[in-house]
């Protein structure tokens, strides 16, 4: 199933149907600040389990959280940096996803089973409707299609119809990620560069 989403002012009724859908468990395929993502509820291990599924990954590899703001996203870390929290404040909402130590209340199989937790804070409007609604963070992993310079919501519902409660349409999106940094060390290491610019930023380059 399609549903329509403004990329400005998305539907209330499309905001009320995944909010609802959520808090029982379901999966939505949604836009972001970069490309389309799965989604599904923290507190719904089920739907944690399927996100890994759909895409074929072991529950060794993260996932994301999708945050509200830095607040909710220090709940889910042991601690913030200083270096991690101005940037943060400067950068976000933003097309960067934060690599940073998990807090011990954390829902390991929303990890991945590490100990490290992927935090977003994503600058898309149906995002920030989300987030006034919800108390805890969204978990989330982007549709990855490789080989394509533009993904379209028809394609994920051919491809992912059966599998998710719905696809959010806010049309054709380029195949653009974000900049992963890891900010577990005294300064950060660039893990992807993405579309989130580091022109001002001291980093360390992921040697792996």
């Amino acid at each position: 199933m399609i549903l329509p989403c403004h990329p400005v002012n998305p539907e209330k009724r499309t905001i009320q149907k995944v909010l609802d859908g959520l808090s029982r468990g379901a999966i939505y395929i949604v836009p972001t600040d970069t490309v389309y993502a799965f989604i599904c509820h923290l507190e719904h291990p089920k739907a944690i389990s399927s996100l890994y599924r759909i895409k074929d990954m072991s529950e060794k590899q993260p996932l994301s959280l999708l945050c509200r703001d830095i607040s909710m996203a220090g709940l889910f870390t042991k601690n913030i940096p200083d270096y991690v929290f101005r940037f943060m404040k400067q950068h976000t909402p933003g097309p960067y996803t934060f690599i940073l130590p998990a807090s011990k209340d954390m829902d390991r199989r929303g990890m991945g089973k590490r100990k490290e937790v992927g935090i977003r804070i994503v600058d898309h409007p149906l995002h920030i409707e989300l987030m006034k609604q919800l108390d805890v963070p969204l978990v989330s992993t982007s549709v990855r299609e490789v080989e394509a310079f533009v993904t379209s919501p028809e394609t994920l519902e051919d491809i992912y119809g059966y599998q998710v409660e719905a696809v959010l349409d806010a049309g054709p999106r380029k195949n653009e990620y974000t900049t992963i940094l890891d900010g577990q060390g005294d300064q950060f290491k660039l893990i992807r560069s993405g579309i989130g610019p580091i022109d001002d930023l001291d980093y360390l380059a992921d040697e792996d």
